[in-house]
């Protein structure tokens, strides 16, 4: 016997998501064999929030790879659904949700759920990274990022992804 009783009343707030984030509410949110790979080059990267300011900043990223990010990402994903009866109850009451910040493989999970096989492999380059908050200020800066590398950011993931979902009969 399965019973549920899920009530969201509120709002969701969300100020940043980066690549590979989530959030998932409710009873049956299934997501099988994520996958997120990449290179990036930023020579400032994220600003977030008001007021910032930038004043008089030399920001140089120099990135001349022979061979740049590679990536060999050949996942076997198998899901598999079970129709069995489960027996719990859930009660779930939620007046809002608030986040400030999701970075790469972040998640907020409200509920039951079968989330698997995220996968986030990334390789950056920020010359000055992320700036988050209000009245931030950068002022005569200099950054510099000189990145000389052969090969550059080998990311082999092969996996396999088995997941296992439990449904209730239909």
């Amino acid at each position: 016997m399965k019973t549920s009783n899920f009530h969201f009343a509120g709002d969701i707030n969300v100020q940043t998501m980066q690549r590979q984030s989530g959030i998932f509410i409710g009873e049956r949110n299934n997501a099988v064999g994520w996958s997120a790979h990449g290179k990036e080059n930023s020579v400032i990267g994220s600003i977030s929030g008001k007021s910032n300011y930038l004043f008089h900043n030399i920001s140089i990223l120099n990135d001349p790879d022979f061979i740049d990010t590679p990536i060999d990402d050949r996942d076997i994903n198998v899901s598999v659904e079970n129709y069995g009866e489960e027996e719990h109850t859930t009660n779930l009451d939620l007046d809002s949700l608030n986040v400030q910040t999701m970075f790469q493989n972040s998640s907020v999970f409200v509920g039951s759920g079968h989330v698997t096989g995220m996968d986030g492999n990334e390789k950056v380059n920020y010359s000055q990274g992320s700036l988050f908050g209000n009245h931030n200020h950068l002022l005569n800066n200099l950054n510099l990022n000189h990145d000389q590398d052969g090969i550059d950011a080998i990311m082999d993931d092969r996996d396999i992804k088995i997941a296992n979902i439990n449904k209730e009969p239909c």
